[in-house]
């Protein structure tokens, strides 16, 4: 679960507003951390890997992770599972632990998930 939430807490749209444009997303535009305003905020070229960088937050801890749950595949469990494991992630990019909660909207997370 924790990890879920780790994964969902990396602030694509900060730190690739930082890193390639010396921008923080979160000063500018709606001042959300997320791949709508990264779009407004500095256009297509760094929206469009934000927006998939998003997406995979909330993808890959609910493909993954159940792998080594130990529970039997498609059953009750594992799929209850599967459900806590995409709301820690959106709750991860809604409360980023690494850009000190501020976080987007969730809406590219949950489509993932």
């Amino acid at each position: 679960m924790m990890a879920a939430y780790l994964c969902g807490s990396i602030p694509s749209a900060v730190w690739w507003g930082r890193a390639f444009h010396g921008v923080d997303v979160r000063e500018h535009g709606s001042r959300n951390a997320g791949a709508t305003n990264t779009f407004r905020v500095l256009g297509p070229r760094a929206g469009v890997p934000v927006l998939l960088l998003d997406v995979l937050k909330g993808f890959l801890p609910v493909r993954v992770l159940p792998i080594w749950s130990g529970l039997e595949p498609h059953s009750d469990a594992w799929t209850a599972f599967r459900l806590m494991l995409a709301l820690a992630a959106v709750i991860g990019h809604l409360y980023p632990v690494f850009a000190r909660f501020r976080g987007g909207k969730g809406i590219a997370t949950s489509l993932g998930a």
